[in-house]
């Protein structure tokens, strides 16, 4: 896939090659996470929008059955609220209801009568366009991952602000204008990205998420996905078996790499999530942050929610792991690509790190599936730069520092040098 940014953010363009892992290394605040956040928004915008959709038609058809009905206290509470007759309804219909068929299916179903008026109000409801529902929450998905900004302040008012994935048989595209977006789909887009940034989202699998990381998407939606499964596991032990069980078989092959940092065991007690290990257990909270990094992929493997081909976003993960738990880290990561076929973008500042990476994409066979790219300032906005599947680039940028540092121990020596002599 190559993944194509205009004027987004900091980003005045950028043509990324997403296959395998791609690292995007350079100074601070030249729009990497940007390019994080563009890739997000583009992949959980647009993937499964039909029963996004469908969510909403059906949102809003449960609610006229509750207003309208003679005695909602009459109603089955898990028939109205539960069941899947009315998305049933919605999907089979893929906006062709007729009035006769939404005034058959209330009162047939529910008992309820409406209105003429709110009777044609609901059927022009249903049979909204889906393209324009989808322009609509696209739109207002990206405002809120990019907290209202955007477009790049650098460009002029009328030139496009896009993001686009060009894949292998299809092209999807998505303009953002002042006020909305237009989607451009050839084909839907079939897997869900994850976004890590800080493992202390994990803390919310045991506290109330919203008051801690508020509306934005990113901040939740790894726990959110987390929480979901377990409780559809919970619910029905049926319920994603097979993506669990095949996510255990590869798990074999990177859980000993897991327990190197890892090593005691996720437990869930009275919806609580806790670490045990030597027979003493602690709250998720209560755990570092290395172990934290750790736990999230752990969780993503055992409920199923990690599938093959997925997208995995790292910014900076190795900003809470010491030096050899930061090698742990980039092992399992090329593992885990290799193992799933994820594509992963990754943001680091670390040069080990960056080392590590490489290093192991080399022992498992997988450099080739390795990308580089380098950030750099132009006059309207910041472009990003390709460097092939060689990181010696990106080396020489992470080694920026320790020359700087040598450059000026050399410098304090020899003016104490000096000053003895005098």
């Amino acid at each position: 896939m190559i993944f194509k940014i205009k004027n987004f953010g900091k980003i005045a363009e950028a043509n990324i090659k997403l296959d395998g892992i791609t690292v995007i290394c350079g100074d601070n605040n030249t729009g990497k996470s940007t390019v994080g956040k563009a890739l997000f928004s583009f992949f959980n915008g647009l993937n499964d929008y039909k029963s996004k959709i469908d969510a909403q038609k059906n949102s809003k058809l449960r609610a006229t059955i509750r207003n309208y009905a003679s005695n909602p206290m009459d109603l089955p509470f898990v028939k109205t609220f539960y069941s899947e007759n009315s998305i049933d309804f919605i999907s089979e219909h893929n906006n062709h209801f007729s009035i006769g068929e939404v005034k058959e299916f209330l009162e047939s179903s529910y008992g309820v009568k409406l209105p003429k008026e709110q009777l044609v109000s609901l059927v022009e409801y249903l049979n909204t366009p889906e393209i324009d529902i989808l322009n609509e929450y696209v739109y207002r998905y990206i405002i809120s991952v990019m907290n209202g900004q955007v477009k790049n302040a650098y460009s002029s008012s009328n030139s496009l602000c896009s993001i686009s994935g060009e894949f292998k048989d299809f092209t999807s595209t998505i303009k953002i204008r002042k006020q909305y977006c237009n989607c451009e789909l050839d084909k839907p887009i079939e897997h869900s990205a994850y976004y890590i940034n800080t493992p202390f989202s994990l803390d919310s699998l045991n506290e109330h998420r919203m008051g801690v990381f508020g509306s934005n998407p990113m901040s939740r939606n790894i726990v959110d996905a987390i929480l979901q499964a377990q409780a559809e596991i919970n619910e029905d032990s049926m319920t994603n078996i097979l993506d669990t069980v095949l996510n255990k078989r590869e798990l074999d092959d990177v859980r000993s790499i897991i327990k190197k940092a890892y090593s005691g065991d996720t437990i869930i007690d009275h919806g609580r999530y806790f670490y045990i290990e030597n027979g003493i257990s602690f709250d998720f909270r209560n755990i570092s942050a290395g172990l934290k990094s750790f736990a999230l992929i752990e969780r993503m493997l055992e409920t199923g929610v990690l599938k093959k081909k997925d997208v995995l976003i790292l910014d900076e993960p190795e900003i809470h792991l010491h030096s050899e738990w930061q090698i742990i880290y980039a092992e399992l990561i090329v593992v885990l690509q290799k193992a799933f076929d994820l594509t992963i973008l990754l943001v680091t500042h670390s040069f080990q790190f960056l080392e590590s990476l490489d290093f192991f994409m080399k022992k498992y066979g997988t450099s080739t599936k390795g990308s580089y790219y380098i950030p750099q300032e132009i006059n309207n906005g910041i472009i990003i730069q390709s460097y092939g599947n060689d990181a010696v680039e990106l080396k020489k940028v992470l080694s920026t520092g320790s020359t700087t540092l040598s450059n000026l121990k050399f410098d304090y020596e020899m003016e104490n040098y000096c000053e003895e002599d005098n």
